[in-house]
């Protein structure tokens, strides 16, 4: 009898787990706290020439033949940045977050990443349709009044950034709230080396 106990406790456990990964995941990737990527300088008619080959990064972009090779995409949910647009629905929120904290949105990088072939200081902007958000970095080489990173970032390096914001109550039952985009700057220039959509939505509006 104990070990059928055991045994049942442990598929529990297993199941239960693997529950709240996927239930995890889901939220992480379309609602509540997006993690996403972008590469710079991509899109914007970046030539290959421009960039690292794309083996260079791993990931896969390795498995993509040479002839079929068009460039680095701009970025997106994916953490290598196969989807070339950032898009959430707040819609899809859970219930507990539904309930506390419904309008508090989170968009997270952390593969601010360099595909370039040279070194790059960058300025980011980020455009919410209006709604201010608060930035924030772990990185000590970073000036928040002028959205520029005090360092240069080596090709293949990474930069990170989140942004905190409350979508205002009348924007909410808008079926697309935002959109709006973050692009990336090289700050010696100002140059645009990379343009990325970002999209906020509600399902639930009808």
């Amino acid at each position: 009898m104990k070990s059928y106990t055991a045994f049942f406790l442990g598929l529990f456990g297993f199941l239960f787990a693997g529950f709240i990964g996927l239930w995890s995941k889901s939220l992480f990737t379309q609602s509540e706290s997006i993690h996403f990527s972008v590469n710079f300088p991509a899109g914007l008619g970046v030539k290959v020439s421009e960039t690292m080959p794309c083996c260079d990064l791993g990931g896969p972009w390795a498995n993509i033949p040479s002839q079929e090779w068009s460039g680095y995409p701009s970025g997106g949910v994916l953490v290598w940045g196969r989807e070339g647009c950032v898009l959430l629905d707040v819609g899809r929120e859970g219930f507990l977050k539904r309930t506390f904290q419904p309008r508090m949105i989170n968009l997270s990088t952390h593969w601010l990443r360099n595909v370039g072939t040279q070194p790059y200081q960058i300025r980011l902007q980020m455009d919410l349709c209006g709604i201010e958000a608060e930035w924030q970095t772990h990185e000590s080489a970073w000036d928040l009044a002028t959205k520029t990173t005090t360092r240069e970032i080596e090709p293949g390096e990474v930069f990170n950034m989140d942004w905190n914001f409350n979508i205002p109550p009348e924007m909410w039952d808008q079926k697309v709230i935002c959109e709006g985009q973050l692009t990336v700057f090289d700050a010696q220039s100002g140059k645009a080396l990379t343009e990325l959509p970002v999209t906020l939505i509600n399902s639930r509006t009808e």
